[in-house]
């Protein structure tokens, strides 16, 4: 009898494996196709087809039916048109918000216990680029994609918002290398691009923002009295630390600013944090103008809380000392 060697015994076997497995492939590149195996025809409502598609590619460990889904994901069209507050800590972005939400063209799918704050909804953290580390999850994450899926689902999930024409939300933009990949924050931009989502950057990198985290509380107040107590509070600061933490915000709002301006210029708009408290309905009109809504009356039920500057620090001289020459100096004067 002729003699074979394992490994040409399994030869054959082992490409009509691959054969195999090569078909399937093919077969699952197309999304509905993926949907269709695992279950069942795909459906007449899109952000159902989303979610689905979404769970799959959780799963999915092939490249190709990866991209097919993450393609698909990317592709449905949006059920509003959408836009992102891009913020961090601290920043009013909640009171930016509350004055959004009452707007009858303007929804903000947050979620459900926020009513008191005159939001329709709860305030929870969508994921976002400053708080999830997505190079580590996967250096060819697709952000598209996941941007994509979160609207759909908030979208989906909220309805007393179904007759407003906008729907928006808070998200963190960190930009720096060790969060996130050049090609992920391309993917972003051509997100953005594709589905013309509209991106309000609100800049805080002021002392009253370092203020305003070291009460280390999101106090959000509606009454007299909640202000009035908030007034009477005041905080220590390092002041070493502080100008490290002043310099830091500055550099990156300079860097977040720069590359919403360098790949989506004509879809951002920039709104400071503290010419928004000193001229509200003027800003918020620029900003209606700018989402493509009519104008509407800046009301919210928060109410701004903290003192004077000046009445908060309780080291008030040291903190002058080391702030001296810079640009937040003239906010403790």
């Amino acid at each position: 009898a002729r003699s074979r060697s394992p490994t040409t015994r399994r030869g054959p076997r082992v490409k009509m494996r691959s054969m195999r497995a090569t078909a399937c492939l093919v077969a699952l590149v197309s999304w509905r196709t993926v949907l269709a195996v695992h279950k069942g025809p795909a459906s007449t409502d899109a952000t159902q087809d989303v979610a689905e598609a979404a769970a799959l590619l959780a799963n999915a460990s092939r490249p190709r039916v990866r991209a097919a889904l993450t393609t698909f994901i990317d592709a449905e069209p949006l059920p509003k048109r959408l836009f992102l507050v891009l913020q961090i800590a601290r920043s009013g972005s909640d009171w930016l918000l509350s004055l959004l939400n009452n707007h009858t063209d303007i929804c903000i799918p947050c979620g459900p216990n926020w009513k008191d704050f005159g939001l329709k909804t709860d305030h929870h953290a969508l994921v976002g680029l400053n708080a999830f580390n997505f190079r580590a999850r996967d250096p060819n994450y697709d952000l598209g994609a996941h941007f994509s899926l979160n609207a759909h689902k908030r979208l989906a999930e909220y309805k007393p918002g179904e007759g407003a024409s906008v729907a928006g939300w808070k998200e963190g933009l960190s930009l720096s290398p060790s969060h996130v990949t050049a090609a992920q924050l391309n993917t972003f931009a051509r997100w953005i691009r594709a589905h013309q989502v509209k991106l309000i950057l609100l800049r805080r990198d002021t002392l009253g923002r370092v203020v305003s985290d070291a009460y280390n509380n999101t106090v959000h107040c509606t009454t007299g009295a909640c202000v009035k107590a908030n007034n009477r509070r005041t905080v220590y600061l390092d002041p070493t630390n502080t100008l490290y933490k002043l310099k830091k915000m500055e550099v990156h709002f300079d860097t977040v600013e720069a590359w919403c301006q360098s790949e989506v210029p004509k879809l951002t708009h920039l709104v400071s944090y503290d010419d928004l408290s000193a001229n509200t309905q003027d800003r918020m009109d620029e900003i209606f103008k700018f989402l493509g809504v009519k104008k509407h009356v800046a009301v919210s039920a928060m109410r701004k809380a903290g003192g004077a500057l000046k009445d908060t620090i309780s080291n008030l001289d040291a903190v002058r000392a080391a702030l001296k020459g810079t640009r937040w100096f003239k906010e403790i004067e």
